[in-house]
């Protein structure tokens, strides 16, 4: 799993507690994870003593990527298709990128639950959890019968051990039946079918000359989103026949349909923040928007990782 964030150059705060968080490479013991955050130049030009400490920052935790160009909004094509580059040339063997902004929430253990099982992504949580507490029950009664039993043959002298054993072997069985064929090409996250902005004072304005059609591809907000590796490559490489055009979210959604890549909506992707209301609430959350707030993101990924949903 490969984190790709998008942060601005003087957001020295938000990558470190990303990196002590959520994007925490040495999280799991049997997944490999990788971290970069993608950075564009400073508005200030020059502005060496800004540039200097990224250049420490890079020389400490090597996971800087920078690309000549300003960083600000109307960049954000530039520094998402940067992130698309440095994957394809650094990071090719991965199974699953995600990309996100440095004021996400995000559960790399979530993620990695919802890319077994996406399209009935919690609900097949729900399932595996009421067979579990069925074969809980089926394993008490076994062990009250003296070790006698069609699931585990459990020992009087050590039957929990036993059972314990039966039921994360169960658990990895039903796990390890829904893996995704590793050819799939899986772009999730909040899906918008909307149209665009003809007014001129808005922010998102958009001529008929630059874009003629009446309604956008259906696309994923450019917050949050999850690409497996073929769905990542085949984008790549559709992208250098794409003209650009300076909304991220929108270019990767004509990208997208111009590659036959349909997103796949989830509700658990939150494009506005999710109302945290303790651990439970955070249960099946993939990635959520509005943490600025670094105190705050870092109580709560905490809290919910130690309720064992991060």
């Amino acid at each position: 799993l490969v984190f790709i964030v998008k942060s601005a150059i003087e957001h020295f705060d938000r990558r470190a507690a990303i990196r002590k968080s959520w994007g925490y490479e040495r999280r799991f013991a049997d997944v490999k994870i990788r971290t970069v955050f993608m950075l564009g130049r400073s508005r200030i030009v020059p502005n060496r003593r800004l540039q200097s400490l990224v250049d420490l920052e890079y020389s400490t935790y090597r996971d800087i990527v920078q690309g000549d160009f300003v960083d600000e909004y109307f960049n954000n094509t530039i520094k998402t298709m940067m992130g698309f580059r440095w994957a394809v040339t650094y990071c090719p063997r991965a199974k699953f990128y995600m990309f996100a902004d440095d004021d996400f929430y995000v559960s790399a253990k979530n993620l990695l639950r919802y890319v077994r099982n996406p399209v009935n992504y919690p609900e097949y949580l729900e399932e595996t959890d009421e067979a579990l507490r069925k074969l809980a029950r089926r394993l008490a009664h076994t062990t009250e019968r003296n070790g006698t039993g069609s699931i585990a043959s459990v020992s009087p002298a050590e039957p929990t051990g036993v059972a314990v054993v039966a039921k994360d072997r169960t658990k990895r069985q039903l796990m390890q039946d829904m893996e995704l064929p590793p050819n799939v090409k899986l772009f999730s996250g909040f899906v918008f079918r909307s149209a665009p902005h003809r007014h001129r004072s808005s922010k998102w304005y958009v001529s008929l000359e630059e874009y003629p059609w009446d309604m956008w591809p259906t696309y994923v907000t450019a917050g949050a989103f999850l690409l497996s590796h073929e769905a990542l490559f085949e984008m790549y490489y559709v992208s250098m026949y794409t003209k650009h055009f300076r909304f991220d979210d929108i270019f990767l959604g004509i990208v997208a349909m111009k590659a036959g890549i349909e997103p796949l909506h989830s509700e658990e992707f939150y494009f506005h923040k999710a109302p945290y209301l303790g651990p439970q609430s955070y249960k099946y959350v993939l990635a959520t928007h509005g943490y600025d707030d670094l105190t705050e993101m870092t109580k709560v990924w905490n809290e919910v990782r130690a309720s064992g949903y991060a």
